[in-house]
């Protein structure tokens, strides 16, 4: 039996700090919990999901393992399944309209809809890939037969290529209908090859390859089933790779092999030491940790002129091989907060004030006291994305500890007005000073918690250089939360974060709405936050070690079960 373990003590002194407040938070699940306190959580109690305040705070099991709607290909899922299946690295998804967001990723099943453009860009993407194909090295690979003695070898063309864009074996009526335009290219006179030309163009825009579909025995019953091999094999290979399965995992579930929960694990452990996982890095991390939006942010060219390309580029390094790390090297996933290393080049280091390294490549670093970076806290990364322009932010930075590593989100200040900063003073006040009139106004509720986590940062500037002046006034990095905690500068904000309970039951629901590609589900008799909860107490337990809880989270029954959508009394589902 799980032991309950304490309550998040940021997330009591964030609800103790909200329970006046007049706007409201947003739980995870994105419903509105009034302005009571924060709605955290599967469990809907005022702790992170996973956390719990007693015995009594444990979630009841639920036997309703949930549904994910159909799930389109997003770009970079898109990208890499052809580069899979046809040796093609132009990444044509590149093209296509932008994915949308939702609950903080572009894998989100509800919100991946296609639209008119879509259909055109898929069109022409398949034609060129495979005209590509044909005239390349990936011909013999699909042509495994003489297509000139005729409709036989067309057959096992289309059925071997289908077996692979379809991620299942293919009925002998799918063939018959992908034969449909090799007959009728022949009875045109065209050869055999323009014939399956045009079937595996046909394969390439079929829903079968464009979604992810799983099928329910019983489309309205609420009764649970398991996936099918070719489901569940699926499922795994986009979540740890973001493309289709290989040959070895395909094997597995043509076998049965993944209805085996030791073998599904497996494949997890196999799947992780392919090259192909850095895809979890790329995709997971790249959104969670916003590393993918250094790309988007345009610090001010004139007071920083030496932020260029190659800092953007080695800020981005630095946070993904830190990643690496926890996914790939046993690095715990508290350690990405508290780090005693980095990985930086010529570049970073004299960005950071290190000591000089030789060499654009990245380079392991030890880090000393006096190197004033302590985790993922200290990336340039990390800092340069929750700043402004021309100032730093410690609103943002506090915001986005809260949201981001405790699952906690603030909804806009009811009175925009008073939200705005006063410039009057911006000669005769530090930032700190100017930003803590905030606790005197209507936004106090909420700016008492969220600026003094970004205080403790105020070391670092806009574009993550170290400094002890805010202009004229000396830096002061200290903070005190509702609850009484204080702490001073970066590394002690690290320590309070990275050891509070809601840090594990955090970073346990990003993973596992990543996996699922829907958010965690709160509503009666569902499996999530009894899940979500013993997830996190073994991530605890069992020293916040990130491929221990991808591994449960696949070989749990959410991922593995599904259930269909029952009609509702007005007869939509």
């Amino acid at each position: 039996m799980l032991k309950a373990p304490p309550p998040s003590r940021l997330s009591c002194a964030l609800a103790l700090a909200l329970s006046a407040c007049t706007g409201q938070v947003i739980s995870p699940s994105g419903r509105a919990s009034g302005g009571s306190g924060p709605s955290v959580g599967a469990g809907g109690s005022s702790a992170p999901s996973g956390t719990g305040g007693s015995s009594s705070d444990v979630p009841l099991a639920g036997t309703d393992p949930g549904r994910v709607t159909v799930h389109r290909l997003n770009r970079a899922e898109y990208n890499n399944t052809v580069r899979d299946l046809l040796g093609d690295t132009s990444q044509p998804a590149n093209a296509f309209p932008p994915d949308d967001r939702s609950f903080g990723f572009d894998n989100i099943s509800d919100v991946l809809t296609v639209s008119p453009v879509h259909t055109q860009m898929y069109q022409a993407a398949a034609a060129t890939l495979v005209t590509t194909a044909l005239a390349g090295a990936a011909r013999a690979k699909l042509l495994t037969c003489d297509l000139t003695t005729g409709e036989t070898c067309a057959r096992t063309v289309l059925r071997a290529f289908g077996r692979k864009a379809w991620r299942r074996p293919l009925t002998d009526a799918e063939v018959d209908h992908l034969m449909i335009p090799v007959t009728l290219a022949r009875t045109n006179g065209d050869t055999w090859e323009t014939g399956v030309g045009l079937a595996l163009q046909a394969t390439l825009v079929s829903p079968y390859f464009l979604y992810r579909v799983e099928l329910d025995p019983s489309p309205t019953s609420a009764t649970p089933h398991a996936l099918t091999g070719w489901e569940l094999a699926t499922r795994l290979s986009y979540f740890l790779w973001s493309t289709m399965p290989d040959d070895a995992l395909s094997a597995a579930a043509d076998a049965g092999a993944l209805s085996d929960p030791a073998k599904l694990r497996a494949q997890v452990t196999r799947m992780l030491a392919d090259p192909k996982a850095s895809a979890l890095v790329d995709n997971f991390a790249g959104q969670w940790l916003y590393t993918r939006m250094v790309d988007e942010v345009t610090p001010d060219p004139t007071m920083f002129p030496n932020f260029d390309a190659a800092l953007r580029d080695a800020m981005k390094q630095e946070t993904y091989m830190m990643f690496r790390d926890v996914v790939f090297g046993g690095l715990s996933l508290q350690k990405l907060l508290l780090s005693d290393y980095t990985y930086a080049n010529d570049r970073l280091a004299k960005h950071y004030g290190m000591a000089p390294l030789t060499g654009s490549a990245m380079q392991k670093v030890a880090l000393g006291p006096d190197a004033h970076r302590t985790g993922f806290l200290t990336h340039g990364s990390f800092l340069t994305v929750n700043s402004h322009p021309t100032s730093n932010s410690p609103v943002l930075r506090g915001k986005w500890i809260l949201e981001q590593l405790m699952c906690q989100t603030i909804a806009p200040p009811p009175n925009a007005a008073a939200a705005k900063l006063d410039t009057s003073t911006a000669g005769t006040q530090s930032l700190r000073q100017r930003l803590e009139t905030h606790h005197m106004n209507p936004c106090a509720v909420c700016h008492v918690v969220m600026d003094p986590l970004g205080f403790g940062l105020e070391n670092y500037d806009p574009i993550g250089a170290y400094r002890t002046m805010d202009g004229t006034f000396p830096v002061d990095a200290s903070g005190k939360l509702p609850d009484g905690r204080t702490f001073d500068g970066a590394a002690e904000l690290s320590q309070l974060v990275a050891k509070d309970d809601g840090f594990a039951a955090c970073a346990t629901q990003k993973l596992y709405t990543y996996a699922l590609g829907r958010a965690p589900d709160d509503s009666p008799n569902h499996m999530d936050p009894a899940l979500l909860y013993g997830y996190a107490n073994a991530l605890r337990a069992g020293g916040y070690q990130l491929p221990e809880l991808i591994a449960a989270i696949v070989t749990g029954d959410t991922f593995t079960k599904r259930r269909g959508e029952p009609v509702a009394a007005g007869g939509a589902p």
